[in-house]
């Protein structure tokens, strides 16, 4: 069974080249309803397995700080998370490169 590509919404910002970001969207994973099918939340109920297929399938160029998202206003430095620690916050960001 072939799986179907993970797609992106890729940021259109005046950043400099270095500085990128994206959105992905729900298409490309493996999860099953209801929360399918790209969930990359482990808070949610999913089986943490498919979550873990689902954030390989990202292809990202290194492991982010991944957050236990709740809408709100507390943004992390993701440079201060210690490894293996999941904030609740809405937002992360970096100064450091990588």
């Amino acid at each position: 069974m072939k799986a179907d590509p993970v797609s992106w919404l890729a940021a259109d910002w005046p950043a400099p080249a270095h500085v990128q970001a994206g959105v992905s969207l729900r298409q490309g994973g493996v999860s099953q309803p209801p929360r399918d099918s790209l969930n990359l939340a482990l808070h949610v109920g999913d089986d943490p397995a498919a979550v873990a297929e689902n954030r390989a399938r990202l292809a990202l160029p290194g492991e982010p700080v991944w957050l236990d998202q709740e809408h709100g206003r507390t943004v992390v430095d993701a440079a201060t998370v210690p490894p293996g620690l999941t904030p609740r916050a809405d937002a992360s960001f970096s100064t450091r490169p990588d």
